[in-house]
């Protein structure tokens, strides 16, 4: 593919140019420039964009990300860039694990509120403790967080 246009690589990114030019600034990213200083980005640009985004979707600051890419230019020897780039792999990969862990949770939460609403899949009634005194779910609601936030705000609740 031909080297794109910032508008161009934002489009097919999904994203801003104003963010591209960002990531620039950050250090993160550094496109060709023209003799006119038109940004040019290469397949190789928008793969290293796409890492970007996806580790920011997963909670990654932009200064850690930054941090990565600017590491070896910013040490003296191998050895010092190797161990900054090392310790702050191991940081993210720790709170990566901790985020899969919050996830897993998350997706028991979903599985069991999910069990539990597909019990009233057929139901006539008003969904309401009052429209539906004898919902099966109402019993098993403190079985489940998510499904707390999700039912009856209005419905009595004990005081302990």
């Amino acid at each position: 593919m031909k080297p794109l246009k910032i508008g161009e690589a934002a489009g097919l990114l999904n994203t801003s140019t104003r963010t591209l030019r960002f990531y620039e600034e950050q250090g993160i990213l550094a496109p060709v420039k023209t003799a006119k200083g038109v940004r040019l980005y290469t397949d190789d640009d928008i793969e290293l964009i796409r890492v970007v985004q996806h580790l920011t979707a997963l909670g990654v600051a932009l200064r850690d990300i930054a941090e990565l890419t600017t590491i070896r230019s910013h040490s003296r020897s191998g050895d010092q860039a190797s161990h900054k780039v090392f310790a702050l792999l191991e940081e993210l990969r720790r709170s990566m694990e901790w985020k899969k862990k919050e996830c897993e949770l998350v997706l028991e939460q979903i599985a069991t509120t999910a069990r539990l609403v597909k019990r009233c899949f057929g139901c006539e009634n008003p969904p309401t403790h009052l429209g539906c005194e004898q919902c099966p779910v109402a019993s098993n609601v403190g079985d489940s967080r998510l499904l707390q936030l999700i039912w009856d705000k209005d419905t009595p609740r004990r005081v302990s």
